[in-house]
């Protein structure tokens, strides 16, 4: 899907089109050859078509990899803005954290089929299911979700994390401040919640909030 995502399905939602030859286009490129990143190519998409939220990524593999603005990030952030923007998503290919978050994931999958490979049969017997085939896939489907619950505060961490990095990396490429007023456009234009309470934060964010990326910009990490 990721290898397909940007040349055959993206078009389909959206009208994709190559970014046009001017000082953005020649800043996003410098960027992209300062950091190693190679792609097929900078697009914008008609995200306003549905609403108003501001975004950008990196979508493909190999020779698919796009760099894609929504419409709404290119008219509501200064140049510098977006530079810093995009500085965010390649700090996540500069740390390779998608291959992170892979091989984490693997462990989980890992983990879970572990665990329901060797639940005994009197398990299965009274729900009047058989052990193996479909009845462990039925099994699985069942309660899986509270397995996944008590693994999310594993994965999240770890986002949160890789989330801190790439901004702080997007702060060293471009600037902290304009990496700041990016963030506080993108909350107020996503409608996010700038605070969250740690406790729910620790089982259900897999990005830390807008109080504690600006607070970490701001402080260095400190």
């Amino acid at each position: 899907i990721n290898l397909i995502y940007p040349t055959l399905i993206a078009p389909i939602f959206n009208k994709m089109q190559p970014l046009e030859e001017s000082e953005l286009k020649s800043r996003i490129e410098g960027l992209l050859a300062q950091c190693g990143f190679k792609s097929s190519g900078v697009f914008t998409i008609d995200a306003s078509k549905r609403d108003n939220r501001l975004n950008a990524y990196f979508g493909g593999l190999g020779a698919t990899k796009r760099v894609v603005l929504f419409d709404t990030l290119v008219k509501k952030l200064s140049l510098d803005e977006i530079i810093a923007v995009l500085g965010h998503e390649l700090g996540h290919f500069k740390h390779k954290d998608i291959l992170k978050m892979i091989a984490l994931s693997a462990v989980m999958l890992f983990a879970m089929f572990l665990i329901f490979g060797n639940i005994p049969d009197a398990a299965y017997q009274a729900l009047g299911f058989h052990s193996g085939g479909g009845g462990t896939i039925v099994f699985l489907l069942l309660f899986s979700p509270i397995f996944g619950f008590l693994f999310s505060p594993a994965s999240s961490y770890f986002s949160r994390a890789n989330e801190f990095g790439a901004d702080k990396f997007a702060g060293e490429v471009s600037n902290k401040d304009d990496m700041i007023s990016a963030l506080k456009k993108l909350g107020s234009e996503n409608k996010a919640f700038p605070r969250a309470h740690p406790l729910y934060a620790f089982f259900y964010h897999s990005h830390p909030s807008l109080f504690e990326r600006i607070n970490e910009l701001e402080n260095d990490g400190k």
